[in-house]
């Protein structure tokens, strides 16, 4: 093997993410919003909020911390994804990790919804079925 370095490539058009503008997923804006709304809605206070999240998360989270994620000032400071979401279970509000996932088209959805999503692709997968068979009796000629 030669010494020469080799330069190796990713080709973007490959990547699922290529079909997005450049930014698309700059969402801390509308993690935020959402953040702030859950503990709007949320019947514990921050101080509350912040001992279940370090409970939940294995790591001090002061309210301080909390604070600082939904001050409009502090647009620098981003909650880790195990954080958040710790915070969608504790107030019991998706919208934050909606917030970060929709605008890459992906759902969040809850444990009813999921159920709900699964019986209607196996829905659609039965009719779907029908009208495979009645291609075939119709085939047939019967």
């Amino acid at each position: 093997m030669s010494g020469k370095p080799i330069q190796l490539t990713f080709q973007m058009s490959r990547s699922k993410g290529a079909g997005l503008r450049a930014g698309a997923l700059r969402v801390k804006e509308f993690v935020r919003e959402a953040l702030k709304t859950a503990l709007e809605g949320c019947e514990m206070d921050r101080e509350t909020v912040a001992k279940e999240l370090s409970r939940l998360v294995g790591e001090q989270v002061s309210v301080h911390s909390l604070n600082n994620w939904v001050a409009d000032g502090k647009g620098d400071r981003r909650i880790p994804l195990e954080f958040a979401a710790a915070l969608a279970a504790i107030t019991g509000d998706k919208r934050i990790l909606q917030a970060a996932l929709e605008r890459a088209g992906f759902m969040v959805l809850s444990a009813d919804e999921a159920a709900i999503y699964e019986l209607g692709l196996v829905t659609a997968e039965k009719r779907r079925s029908r009208k495979r068979e009645q291609r075939v009796w119709e085939r047939i000629g019967i």
